[in-house]
């Protein structure tokens, strides 16, 4: 028989084993479930806040939070694109565009903006800024990570016609060099090539667009129909560009085997391989600090198989691939999302690639790649004699 007492101090049970099991559940819940806490921090905020917030808070609220989350990575080639940032973007990928024509990168670890290369002949270039410098301030910005999409976006002068001037501070081997840089139309021009003599052909490659594939076969079978007899590839200064592009190039230098393979953060492999048909012409390419990702690819993929000679200095060391990720119509994640490796299995990221032979120039002269003469590169005079030698062999 249940007494009174028996009641309440079943009913005392009973609730503290409820209690327990909704503690027990809400931990478990929120210990292993998908429980999305940003989105919950959002709906409280939107429904307790002491204001009635506008959908540009919200919306300047989304931004803040995604913008913060891809910075959490410290990866100095993942970004937030909000509307005002992916028009940039956007406007960077075309053939052509009003700037100064230099590819900067974000280094969350020194805290720094670091120039990875100036395109060929742009203003940049012309004014002597180099790969590996650090940018401090532009105008009166300061670098930051905080500001530094900003930052990007003033050198690009959004909306500023050619002919207007930025300011850029750099600091390099300690000393700190300005550098009053004028803005003007920057043409993606990214294939030059011609025969160096009767026996040697020269391709210079500043970047990979998706027109490149056909502008380096075009100059593939120009030096070939000259009699060419060996093969330089200037890849200095490249910042990369499309994997796409490179790896279609470099089939056309490579026998059939493996030229590349991508994982992810799973482990998965994605193979790239190249097929029989390939230039059966001795090679050197030359590469420097500012022969950066995508061109790495090329320079490793091709001195793996022993195709060509590497020559001039250690490249920038990039071996990660980009993706944007479309969030709104005109917002964006460019997430870092794999990692690639050469044919013998090594991911050159943050270490770059040695060359065969190291040879270096003088700052002087780095900035002037495209307009030196041959007797003044002694980069190219290196690879000259390098191939030279393998013609006569």
């Amino acid at each position: 028989m249940f007494t009174k007492k028996t009641l309440v101090a079943t009913a005392i049970c009973t609730f503290i084993a409820t209690a327990a099991v909704a503690v027990t559940g809400t931990y478990f819940y929120f210990r292993f479930s998908r429980y999305d806490v940003v989105a919950q921090a959002r709906n409280l905020i939107r429904e307790h806040y002491v204001d009635q917030l506008s959908d540009e808070q919200m919306d300047k609220m989304n931004d803040y939070a995604i913008s913060a989350m891809v910075a959490s990575l410290e990866d100095p080639y993942s970004y937030y694109f909000d509307a005002t940032t992916f028009d940039s973007y956007e406007e960077s990928t075309k053939e052509e565009y009003v700037g100064v024509g230099i590819t900067v990168s974000y280094n969350a670890e020194q805290n720094q903006m670091v120039v990875i290369s100036p395109t060929d002949g742009s203003p940049a270039q012309k004014a002597g800024i180099l790969p590996g410098d650090v940018v401090t301030q532009v105008d009166d910005m300061t670098v930051t990570q905080d500001s530094y999409n900003d930052v990007v976006d003033h050198i690009r002068g959004e909306g500023a016609a050619a002919g207007t001037s930025v300011k850029i501070h750099v600091l390099r081997d300690g000393e700190e060099k300005v550098f009053d840089v004028t803005r003007d139309v920057i043409p993606v021009d990214t294939v030059s090539y011609k025969m160096l003599d009767e026996n040697l052909g020269y391709i210079r490659i500043s970047e990979f667009k998706h027109g490149t594939v056909d502008e380096f076969s075009e100059g593939l079978e120009s030096i070939q129909a000259s009699g060419a007899k060996g093969l330089i590839i200037d890849l200095r200064n490249n910042p990369g560009g499309y994997a796409d592009s490179v790896l279609q190039m470099t089939d056309m230098l490579l026998p059939k085997g493996t030229i590349a393979y991508l994982e992810d953060n799973k482990g998965k492999k994605q193979y790239f391989y190249s097929d029989a048909d390939h230039l059966a012409l001795p090679m050197a390419i030359l590469v420097n600090e500012g022969t950066a990702s995508a061109s790495e690819l090329m320079a490793g993929s091709t001195q793996a198989y022993g195709a060509a000679k590497i020559i001039g200095k250690k490249t920038y060391g990039k071996a990660v691939g980009q993706t944007p990720y479309m969030l709104t119509k005109d917002t964006a994640i460019y997430l870092t999302n794999a990692r690639y490796y050469t044919p013998k299995g090594e991911c050159i990221d943050k270490k770059g690639i040695m060359p065969d032979i190291e040879v270096d120039l003088p700052d002087e002269l780095k900035s002037k790649l495209t307009t030196l003469e041959p007797s003044q590169d002694d980069q190219l005079r290196t690879a000259v004699e390098t191939l030279y030698d393998e013609i006569q062999k």
